[in-house]
């Protein structure tokens, strides 16, 4: 299991400076005890960017969920900015503990992105979907589009997507990643047979969120 190369620099800074207070504990015994706690906080950041390698069966009917966690709500709604029709929101749920970079559910072409700076509310609350800071990413092939919302939180404050307009991109192919906790959500066309359930755990690539009828 690789990590992820967004999480080097936050954990470099962090191994670091548990090496230094080791070192200074053999002058002042808090700096081993400092110590003990960052190497604690390090091992998390370790784990919390923790990138799987998976192998996503590539299926054109099929659209896989974009994020791991656990289906909060779905229902319908109407989405403007890419799909611009009548549309179903599928919201994903993510704690520290699962795996935060998202996938590509669909092999296709990136028709729109868009970053949108807003508030830090949780993630979980029902107007966080639309005030908290997100990244929309619009994806499209010749048999549906559909439109990814990463949302920060209270914890998660930082965004990263690894994808530009006009690209192509495989189905399951990793394209961004919330730090630290947040939620994702997935809108597709209404003809879309949506083969999940609220409460249901998924995981991003693997776990089928619906079929294209």
């Amino acid at each position: 299991m690789g990590i992820n190369k967004a999480g080097f620099k936050i954990i470099k800074v962090f191994l670091l400076l548990s090496i230094a207070g080791y070192m200074l504990s053999y002058w002042l015994v808090i700096f081993g005890q400092l110590s003990i706690i960052i190497i604690f906080i390090t091992l998390f950041l370790v784990y919390f960017f923790r990138d799987p390698s998976r192998k996503t069966k590539e299926n054109d009917k099929i659209i896989y969920s974009p994020a791991d966690g656990e289906v909060i709500e779905i229902k319908e709604t109407s989405e403007d900015k890419f799909l611009k029709a009548p549309a179903r929101i599928v919201k994903i749920f993510m704690t520290p503990l699962d795996v935060h970079v998202q996938r590509s559910p669909i092999k296709g072409r990136i028709g729109y992105l868009e970053y949108r700076k807003g508030k830090f509310m949780p993630a979980n609350l029902e107007k966080a979907s639309e005030e908290n800071e997100q990244n929309l990413i619009g994806i499209e092939n010749a048999k549906v589009k559909i439109l990814i919302k990463q949302i920060a939180g209270l914890i998660a404050r930082r965004i990263v997507w690894w994808v530009h307009t006009q690209q192509g991109v495989s189905q399951g192919e990793r394209i961004g990643m919330i730090k630290l906790g947040s939620q994702v959500d997935i809108y597709v066309p209404l003809d879309v047979e949506v083969r999940v359930k609220v409460k249901d755990k998924v995981k991003a690539g693997l776990t089928v969120l619906g079929e294209i009828k």
